[in-house]
């Protein structure tokens, strides 16, 4: 990547997902794009991140032998390519440390108890969330993750706009979700999880909001919690995440679709 292609990432600065990266992981501090190196220098964590091995070399073939998320676990590393979607998975690295290591001792227990293929539900499931998840953090009186849950879109986005960033927000994990907001299309989902979290949460700076995210998150997800599908959430209708928010936008039924009745009740 160039540095054209960096500063396509600085014109989304004021976006509220990206304003609250910038001040975790400070990519405006770079000239160029980041390197492994510039990677593991700007943030610090558990893991360290590697330029993706050839597949001649020895890391290349124990790459290739313990497959991805095994080569992780064995050598603590990340392999990491040149590209946005794994810059945005090094970012939420950073953000989410303990979640991403969780995720990954997931995959490593799956596998040994199970196998490598078939994936299976659960593994499906921890990617899914890895690549497109969204925390919904929330005060324990906000009405708007069971109106979410509902699909009640209408309340939960537009009645209930004012509570966004005081009672309720939305972090993103996913870092597939940050590439796809680069270049945002009318579609783009996530799946999210909510966090109940107390009412001065949402007055702390982003670092420490995510890094309570994290411990928190990171205690819950197990193969239960992976058991069955998140729920999703039309991430562009989330207030101030696109900029085209009129009526008509909330009125599309083809992207704020309703809840599905089960009729197996």
């Amino acid at each position: 990547m160039s540095l054209d292609s960096l500063s396509q990432l600085y014109s989304y600065r004021h976006h509220p997902v990206f304003t609250s990266l910038f001040s975790v992981v400070p990519f405006n501090e770079l000239s160029s794009w980041p390197t492994a190196d510039d990677l593991n220098e700007l943030a610090p964590g558990p893991m360290r991140f590697i330029t993706d091995p050839e597949t001649t070399s020895e890391a290349g073939m124990l790459l290739e032998t313990l497959g991805y998320e095994g080569f992780i676990h064995q050598t603590q590393s990340i392999p990491t390519r040149r590209n946005w979607h794994d810059a945005f998975n090094a970012a939420i690295w950073h953000q989410f440390p303990r979640t991403k290591q969780r995720l990954n001792q997931l995959h490593i227990a799956y596998i040994a108890k199970h196998g490598a293929l078939p994936r299976g539900k659960v593994r499906d499931h921890i990617t899914h969330f890895d690549e497109c998840g969204v925390i919904i953090a929330h005060t324990a009186n906000s009405p708007v993750p069971q109106q979410l849950l509902q699909h009640q879109w209408q309340s939960a986005l537009v009645e209930n706009k004012q509570q966004w960033g005081h009672q309720v927000d939305a972090f993103v994990f996913g870092h597939a979700n940050l590439e796809m907001l680069l270049n945002p299309h009318i579609g783009l989902t996530g799946k999210w999880v909510g966090i109940e979290v107390q009412d001065g949460f949402f007055v702390q700076r982003p670092s420490l909001q995510v890094a309570l995210l994290d411990a928190l998150l990171a205690r819950r997800v197990d193969d239960a919690f992976f058991a069955n599908k998140l729920p999703p959430i039309p991430f562009l209708g989330i207030p101030g995440w696109w900029g085209k928010q009129d009526a008509g936008f909330y009125a599309n039924t083809e992207y704020f679709r309703p809840k599905r009745i089960n009729k197996n009740k």
